[in-house]
């Protein structure tokens, strides 16, 4: 899990970006949103649905974007600026364009999406999370669970 340090300097992470992103103003035609969404990327690849959400985490629920915004976005930083490229599971990842466009805001991206290491931390962290759930809000999920389950016996055993 999380400590207290952990989540205050990622609170203080994305006061620094969004004072950026106020400074800059309408950027790229999308106002903030694209670099939130090279952001949300930055932390690990997502689809659509999962960028929109993640957006509207960061806000608090303040904002979610439209996914008349987000997917024109996407696209056009796929063909027009190569930032991001689609994976062959249907999430978004960002380029080395991409991650250096978010590194101009002095952001540091997540171990997560840079070494096995950090993948793994992650992981044990969101376990730690469905773990800490009641039992009734995971009960639904068992079909999905099981499936990566199997894919984490699949990995093990190579």
């Amino acid at each position: 899990m999380y400590d207290m340090r952990e989540m205050k300097g990622a609170m203080y992470d994305m006061r620094e970006m969004m004072k950026k992103l106020h400074r800059l103003g309408r950027y790229g035609g999308y106002g903030g949103l694209k670099t939130m969404v090279l952001y949300t990327l930055s932390e690990q690849p997502k689809n659509g649905v999962e960028i929109m959400e993640a957006i509207e985490m960061m806000s608090f629920g303040h904002w979610k974007p439209s996914p008349g915004s987000v997917y024109p976005l996407l696209k056009k930083a796929m063909a027009e600026e190569n930032l991001i490229r689609k994976r062959e599971d249907g999430r978004y990842e960002l380029t080395p364009e991409g991650c250096q466009e978010i590194d101009y805001f002095g952001v540091t991206r997540s171990p997560a999406s840079t070494s096995v290491d950090g993948v793994l931390s992650e992981v044990d962290s969101l376990l730690s999370y469905l773990e800490d759930l009641p039992v009734e809000r995971v009960t639904r999920y068992r079909e999905q669970l099981d499936e990566i389950a199997a894919r984490f016996e699949r990995l093990r055993e190579r």
